[in-house]
This record gives C-alpha cells, sequence and structure tokens, in this order.
C-alpha cells in the first residue's frame, strides 16, 4: 500500500480534508478521533504533504485533490524528515533531552517503516511537556518561505491534563501556516476547552476489502485468513498487523489472538464466537488453549480492577489497557468475574483429563455468556461498537 492508499482506506476523511484544502478553508487545528490503528498517522502524513506539495493532483472523477508524492516535500514528508513536520509521541520514561530524543526517534522509525503499526509498550507513556514545549519554541521562530508547518500530536489523550492546559495558547492562536493536528481515541478523553477549538474528525473502520488487500500486500497472508483477521480486528489494520506479523507459535501473536477472543465474547454474536474459537484454537493443542484461558483469566482480573477503581496504572495487561478500560463496563457488577473465573477453573480441569478441546472452549464460551442478562449484553454490545 502506498501513500495514496489511505485516502482508499478513510475515504470519508480525506473528503473532508481534501476539499477544506480546494476551497482554502483548511482549519487551523484537526482532531482525529478513533482506536488507534484505523489510519490516523498516515492520514495526517499524507494531509501534511498535501499542505506541501508543488504539484497536487486531481482526480477527475471525484474532484478530490491529492499530494504527487514525488516532489521533495512530498517525498521528504514521507520520510519523516521534512523540516515543517513536528512531532509529539508518547514515549516511556527517560533522563533527559538526549534520551527523549532517542526514544522518539524510535517510535519515527518504526512508523516509517509501517505507518499503522501501534505503539504498544509494557511501560506508561506520556507525551513529555518538554517536548511540546519544544515545538512551541520551534514555532516562534518564521516558517521558511512556502512550507506549510504540520504539528502531529500524536494519542494526545497521553499527555497528562496539567501539561496539555499549557498547550492551550498554541491551539487557540496557531502561528501562521501552521496546522496542528491531534489524535485520540475519544475527543472526551481530552480537556474540553481543547475540544472545542479543534475541528473533529471521526475514523471508522476500514473497509474489509481494502484492510485485507493491505495484508495481503504487505505480509503476504491469504486472502482467507487476512478477512478473518479483519472481520476479528473490525476493520482496524493496526491490529490486525499485531495479530499476522509473528507465527501464531509466538508469544506476542498468541497473546494478540486470545485477547481478540476474549474481546469477542463481548462484542460477537455467540455463533461467530465459536465459529472463531474453531478457527483459531487448533483441536489438538492443549497448551494454546490452556495458554488462552490463562490469559482470559488475567485480562478479567485486570477488567474488575478498573471497573472497581478507575485505574490504569497498575493494570497487568498493560500492552491491551485501552482495550481493558472499554471492556470494564461489563464487569461494574462483580458477580461476572467471580463466574467467569470459576467457570474458566473448571474448563482449565476439565483440559487436563482428555476432553476434546473444541467441544470444552465451545461450552465455556456458552456458559460465560450465560451470566450476562440478554437485554444487558445487547446495550452493552452496541456501546462498544461505536469505538
Amino acid at each position: 500500500m502506498n501513500h495514496f492508499d489511505i485516502t482508499q482506506a478513510q475515504p470519508k476523511v480525506w473528503s473532508i480534508l481534501s476539499r477544506s484544502f480546494s476551497n482554502k478553508r483548511t482549519a487551523s487545528t484537526y482532531l482525529f478521533h478513533g482506536r488507534e490503528g484505523l489510519g490516523q498517522w498516515p492520514l495526517a502524513i499524507s494531509f501534511a504533504a498535501l499542505l506541501n506539495c508543488l504539484k497536487p493532483v486531481k482526480a477527475e472523477e471525484t474532484g478530490l485533490i491529492f499530494p504527487c508524492g514525488k516532489c521533495r516535500p512530498c517525498r521528504s514528508i514521507y520520510a519523516l524528515n521534512f523540516e515543517g513536520l513536528h512531532f509529539a509521541l508518547p514515549i516511556s520514561s527517560h533522563k533527559n533531552s538526549d534520551e527523549m530524543i532517542d526514544l522518539t526517534n524510535e517510535l519515527l522509525e518504526q512508523k516509517r517503516q509501517e505507518p499503522f503499526k501501534l505503539f504498544l509498550s509494557a511501560q506508561a507513556v506520556t507525551i513529555p511537556i518538554a517536548m511540546a514545549r519544544e515545538i512551541k519554541r520551534t514555532l516562534t521562530r518564521k516558517a521558511p518561505k512556502g512550507i506549510r508547518r504540520v504539528v502531529l500530536f500524536y494519542r494526545m489523550e497521553k499527555m497528562k491534563a496539567s501539561s496539555a492546559d499549557a498547550l492551550l495558547k498554541l491551539i487557540e492562536e496557531p502561528p501562521g501556516d501552521t496546522v496542528i493536528i491531534l489524535t485520540a481515541d475519544r475527543p472526551e478523553a481530552l480537556l474540553p476547552t481543547i475540544q472545542s477549538r479543534a475541528q473533529k474528525i471521526r475514523f471508522d473502520r476500514v473497509p474489509e476489502a481494502v484492510a485485507a488487500g493491505y495484508l495481503m500486500s504487505n505480509c503476504g497472508v491469504k486472502e482467507n485468513r487476512a478477512r478473518l483477521v479483519v472481520r476479528i480486528c473490525e476493520g482496524n489494520v493496526g491490529q490486525a498487523l499485531e495479530m499476522v506479523s509473528s507465527d501464531e507459535e509466538d508469544d506476542g501473536s498468541s497473546r494478540a489472538v486470545g485477547q481478540l477472543l476474549f474481546r469477542s465474547l463481548f462484542t460477537e454474536p455467540k455463533p461467530e464466537v465459536v465459529a472463531l474459537i474453531t478457527e483459531l484454537i487448533k483441536d489438538r493443542d492443549r497448551g494454546a488453549a490452556e495458554s488462552l484461558l490463562g490469559l482470559w483469566q488475567s485480562l478479567i482480573r485486570d477488567c474488575a480492577y478498573y471497573a472497581d477503581t478507575g485505574d490504569g496504572d497498575d493494570l497487568v495487561n498493560i500492552d491491551f489497557a485501552e482495550e481493558l478500560k472499554r471492556l470494564a463496563r461489563f464487569f461494574e457488577k462483580s458477580r461476572l468475574a467471580a463466574a467467569m473465573t470459576d467457570n474458566i477453573k473448571k474448563a482449565l480441569a476439565d483440559l487436563q483429563v482428555n476432553v476434546h478441546i473444541h467441544i470444552s472452549l465451545v461450552a465455556l464460551v456458552l456458559k460465560l455468556r450465560s451470566h450476562m442478562p440478554a437485554a444487558e449484553q445487547d446495550r452493552k454490545i452496541a456501546g462498544c461498537e461505536r469505538y
């Protein structure tokens, strides 16, 4: 997938941005919201290229404008080394500014190699206020002639509220020839004053054919597998890449599969969950089944803990933190966590006595789903699908 394909992944978003550019009504601040992995990063980079492109291309059939991808500004922007492109990224704790720069460059290299790659970390991350202040100092200097500066605050919800408050003046009165792009899972995660000053643009799931095509061309995944993974990941290319990036025996891949199956317990109809279990868990791999249930126990504990305390800093499965926070709504009643844990313990005991693995897991799924009243389940599933 080249840089033009992101416009196919999020056609509505590109239409909004392209038409605002054509009409010379580009906003000073945008808020791209939706789950990470839906294309916020490559879309922002393509928009930065359009704003600086020397020879924009117009599609005759739609009238939309695209960056040429060939001029010097386009090439520099897609390489992430354009002088007018600035980044504020969530990084782990660091000792000094040099280490901050090194951590930032590591993330930029990951995005240079794979624009849809998720920023996953077993450690707590935040956008340092020092990084934001350095960007503010840079923007006080006059931009080089002909350059439209673009500042990308990626995953803005990772910046502490007290630090974000210090950026209000920059967002209220951005320097001339500067566009600020904020990304966040949910707009409400940001300060109301920041929300009110940004044009909000929602990112929806990527069309199945586009997302599956990306996996097939970039990862060599067969079509049936690609479509299945995309369906499990609800059109999230970033999550789909995490799922297929390693062999099935790899621990990271197994965790991704286990987490996605756990989510499906709450967000998919029972027949779909059963089909996914049968498809993704080998019937003769008892160890994989036991690892899956062990992971589910840990995820249940995290969900129940967050539902009870609202504290996300002490979650065990920090790499799934945002997803677990959303699923925590199901655990507002403590009886659900206790019932699910008890059923999983019994299923683990059954696996020790040579039961049929698929039959045991299907029976477990039906038991787990039975603990949630149908009306409540339907209501909450609808809520989950909005993310």
